[in-house]
């Protein structure tokens, strides 16, 4: 996509996205709770007026469909007097965390969009130094999901859980909700509850925890199950075990086509619910064990 930035004195850059293959069109440098989101653009110099050396570029980030602000470039110089007709710069953006999620959510497994308000001035024109292009990026789901990963925070749900991935009998269990967080980014929330649910097997074939079956589990709908599991956890009546077995029962709610629960619909929401809830059990199991509450 290529926008043209026309100036009152003359002078005309032209604004376009990198060429497929080469650098992203986003990307995302990891911080301290604030984060760098870059955006690539390539700005070609197509006429330059007298005693114009330099440009500088500006504006603001949205994501696109409606969600709304995301944060304004930093100001960036661009040579303009160089040999190269062709410079690359990149329009910075700093984001927190919770900015990064919501627009995990908003993106919802799909390509992210996000919309370019770009302000370019030229602070030696003699005329009217300002000009201004709009345009749309769009983010193939796989490239944005790469710098997610390398970002750390696709799982922000579950990474203040610590996770027994060092070997040891609850590895197993670890590995399938690690899998989970990365189908939760790809958009794949039924499989990622299935591999939530393999997690908790794992767990319950340890038997450290005593199983107790609950009643009348095929005539339980989805809300129903969710019921069970906050009742469960509210009086802990018979311990973390009936609490183990309210949650395997919801997340086996994907594998069923008949009965109560074959008209759910399985969402984001779901999956990470279900995930943490299997991450935050598999903490305190690692800890059973660790103490010798294996029996």
């Amino acid at each position: 996509m290529t926008s043209d930035m026309k100036f009152e004195d003359g002078t005309l850059l032209r604004l376009r996205s990198p060429e497929p293959g080469g650098m992203p069109p986003l990307s995302l440098m990891p911080g301290l709770g604030v984060h760098r989101l870059a955006v690539r653009v390539e700005v070609e110099r197509l006429d330059v007026a007298q005693d114009i050396n330099q440009a500088t570029l500006s504006g603001e980030l949205r994501a696109a469909g409606g969600l709304g602000w995301i944060g304004a470039f930093l100001p960036v110089p661009v040579p303009l007097r160089t040999k190269a007709n062709l410079v690359s710069v990149d329009l910075i953006v700093p984001v927190t965390s919770e900015q990064v999620l919501e627009l995990e959510k908003h993106r919802n497994g799909q390509d992210l969009a996000v919309q370019l308000d770009v302000e370019g001035a030229l602070p030696q024109s003699s005329g009217y130094p300002f000009a201004h292009v709009q345009e749309e990026r769009r983010v193939p789901a796989s490239v944005w999901e790469n710098q997610i990963e390398q970002l750390g925070l696709a799982v922000a749900f579950t990474v203040t859980v610590p996770l027994p991935m060092n070997g040891g009998p609850l590895a197993t269990a670890a590995e399938h909700l690690r899998t989970a967080d990365r189908q939760i980014t790809a958009g794949e929330y039924p499989d990622a509850i299935r591999e939530s649910r393999l997690a908790v097997t794992a767990m319950r074939k340890l038997n450290i925890w005593p199983q107790n079956s609950i009643k009348k589990r095929d005539d339980q709908g989805q809300d129903d199950r969710y019921g069970v599991i906050l009742q469960r956890l509210a009086d802990q009546a018979d311990g973390y075990a009936d609490l183990m077995q309210a949650l395997f029962n919801q997340l086996s709610g994907p594998q069923h086509n008949d009965g109560a629960i074959a008209s759910a619909s399985w969402v984001r929401s779901d999956a990470i619910t279900l995930n943490g809830m299997a991450a935050s059990l598999l903490y305190r199991l690692a800890e059973t064990v660790r103490t010798g509450g294996v029996r």
